[in-house]
């Protein structure tokens, strides 16, 4: 994905695995959940 997303526009669906062994979707948490998306660079890095 090289495009921008503004702030406040919809996240673009997607699916991710998790320390638990299982792979979230996107959509299918917000189904159930409420969601807060944070990109954290890590510490000391340029982001």
């Amino acid at each position: 994905m090289t495009e921008l997303i503004a702030v406040g526009a919809e996240a673009p669906d997607f699916e991710l695995p998790a320390s638990d062994g299982q792979t979230y979707r996107l959509r299918e948490v917000l189904q159930r959940h409420l969601a807060l998306l944070v990109f954290y660079p890590g510490d000391n890095t340029p982001g």
